[in-house]
């Protein structure tokens, strides 16, 4: 019976099925996904960042499949008093390799999690609870455990300053309090990978918290179309539901307790009719005045700031995508900006958009608070901005307005106001076929072909591929514009 991992092990507090599967059928759990390979990639950098504040540390390394190896690399390096990083121990059926362990007093030992993360979570102290578990076990004085993380009041200026980008928050006492049961946690994980078949184990909470599942696209995938799951701010009324055996939206009870909006998805899941509050509409298309300008930033948020005076995952807008309707029915006009090199982005991006955007009509931009918030950030940095951002707060009209009130509402949205789901719901347009598709992808990708190094024709190809997702965002919204317009008249 192998050890544990902690990754393993947090996955089997999550999840029984997922555990199981981990050990009894891997090759049916989804590869990792490029969004969760970046989280572990940033989660390398900034653990090697880390270990720079402890020099003359002995790092482990090696091949991670060869735990002996580890173990033995690991007992040699212990007695020689030095920082240890991804020291290997093995301990009850529960196998850890620490980040970072600093020797304290004759005999002792600090234990230090890294993460890059801002904020200390329960899944952090279960992680640590295990390595101490694991460490004591093993023989070590364990004497206190810290978790660093990220500290965003920090802002770059010149070389990268690890003693200020990091702080550690002492978790020794909440570690104490559970570590009792992490034998027994760990021994009942063990009877569960044993076991000839699979645990049956309802989807709930736990598939996306504390962290999404990988699993999530196989155990959900007897969800209807308009399920019950599709109700937006339904909350854990939905496991109820679920629980009950109701599937769909439509076979809901109308003596369920739903709220007003609830209740008008719910309505269209039944007649699987679009609804229309023509009033409500016509009130806020009242609040745009020609000419028109859509607008939609693409960012990046990186844990370890790239550029002087940014801070850690502060988001740093590398494009943008600006549509011009001077007058109802008019022709649109683009113009589109996509930082080119290495350099901060933000100086040029602040100059072509503050030279584009003129002082009268309004802004729109759809869930406008992204937009409002960049805008905000940028001035803060950049002072000559404040009259241009001030003059696009008083104009700024978010598009998402009448559908996040459901003046506008089709069952096939789902309970999303996204644009991703009102375009097609509206007007029949889409983002699928696109290469690059949503936002998430967008920054992966330009930090991918701008700072990593990759062939010229791939790079052209991408920027691309950007160009026209960041434009299809704007676009789109003249046409739910336009959509809207002719709902009403």
């Amino acid at each position: 019976m192998p050890s544990l991992s902690k990754t393993k092990y947090l996955d089997g507090l999550k999840c029984a099925k997922l555990l199981w599967h981990e050990y009894n059928a891997k090759e049916v759990i989804p590869p990792v996904d490029e969004e969760t390979q970046a989280i572990f990639d940033q989660g390398h950098e900034v653990g090697a960042l880390a270990r720079t504040l402890f020099p003359g540390g002995i790092e482990i390394g090696g091949d991670f499949r060869d735990i002996e190896g580890a173990l033995r690399k690991t007992a040699e390096a212990v007695k020689l008093r030095r920082p240890v990083f991804e020291g290997a121990f093995s301990f009850g059926g529960g196998f850890a390799r620490a980040d970072i362990l600093v020797p304290a007093g004759r005999s002792g030992w600090d234990l230090i999690e890294v993460k890059s993360s801002t904020e200390l979570k329960d899944v952090h102290v279960e992680d640590v609870a295990l390595q101490k578990y694991v460490y004591a076990g093993a023989g070590l004085d364990i004497r206190r455990c810290e978790v660093m993380l990220i500290d965003t009041s920090y802002v770059r200026r010149g070389a990268v300053e690890p003693a200020k980008l990091f702080f550690r928050t002492d978790v020794t006492t909440d570690v104490d309090a559970i570590l009792p049961e992490v034998g027994e946690r760990l021994a009942k994980m063990a009877d569960v990978i044993r076991l000839k078949r699979c645990p049956p184990v309802s989807i709930g909470p736990q598939c996306t918290v504390p962290y999404g599942c990988p699993m999530m696209q196989i155990c959900w995938e007897f969800l209807p179309a308009r399920s019950v799951l599709g109700i937006a701010r339904i909350s854990a009324k939905k496991w109820d539901l679920l629980g009950k055996g109701i599937l769909l939206a439509a076979d809901i009870p109308r003596d369920f307790p739903l709220s007003a909006l609830q209740k008008i998805q719910v309505d269209a899941a039944r007649t699987g009719k679009k609804r229309v509050d023509r009033d409500a509409i016509r009130k806020f298309l009242s609040t745009i005045e020609y000419p028109l300008w859509f607008l939609d930033f693409e960012t990046f948020g990186t844990a370890i700031p790239l550029f002087d005076e940014s801070s850690p995952f502060e988001n740093i807008p590398f494009q943008f995508s600006l549509h011009i309707v001077k007058k109802k029915g008019g022709t649109p006009e683009h113009h589109g900006f996509l930082a080119e090199a290495k350099d901060d982005p933000r100086p040029a991006l602040i100059d072509a958009l503050a030279g584009l955007i003129g002082g009268t009509g309004s802004v729109i931009a759809y869930h406008a608070s992204f937009e409002k918030g960049v805008i905000r950030n940028l001035s803060e940095h950049f002072p000559r901005l404040s009259k241009f951002r001030d003059s696009v707060e008083e104009r700024l009209v978010d598009l998402e307005d009448p559908f996040k009130s459901l003046a506008w509402y089709h069952p096939d949205q789902e309970g999303s106001s996204s644009i991703k789901a009102v375009l097609p719901a509206l007007t029949g347009r889409s983002y699928v076929g696109l290469d690059i598709a949503e936002g998430g992808t967008a920054s992966r990708e330009f930090l991918r072909v701008t700072f990593g190094d990759v062939p010229a024709a791939e790079r052209a190809k991408t920027r691309r591929q950007l160009e026209e997702y960041c434009a299809l965002d704007t676009s789109g919204m003249i046409s739910v514009l336009e959509a809207l317009q002719s709902s009403v008249e």
